[in-house]
């Protein structure tokens, strides 16, 4: 199940790159996450600007992420 991350606003997605099982995927212009292949690092987390700052997508959880919630 894909859940999606953000609208993609910037020029570069950080959390592609950083996704160790390429969970990240960038699809119709916003970026999602791969529930499925998500093992809840929180590498993306850390590396997006917007989902490391957004109070909204800040108190999603590795459940979240993860498709369990």
């Amino acid at each position: 199940m894909l859940n999606v991350i953000c609208k993609h606003n910037c020029k570069d997605c950080f959390a592609l790159g950083v996704c160790a099982v390429k969970a990240i995927k960038d699809q119709q212009g916003s970026i999602y996450v791969e529930t499925d292949d998500c093992i809840g690092c929180g590498a993306c987390r850390r590396a997006c600007v917007i989902f490391s700052y957004d109070q909204a997508l800040k108190e999603k959880t590795v459940e979240w992420l993860k498709g369990v919630a």
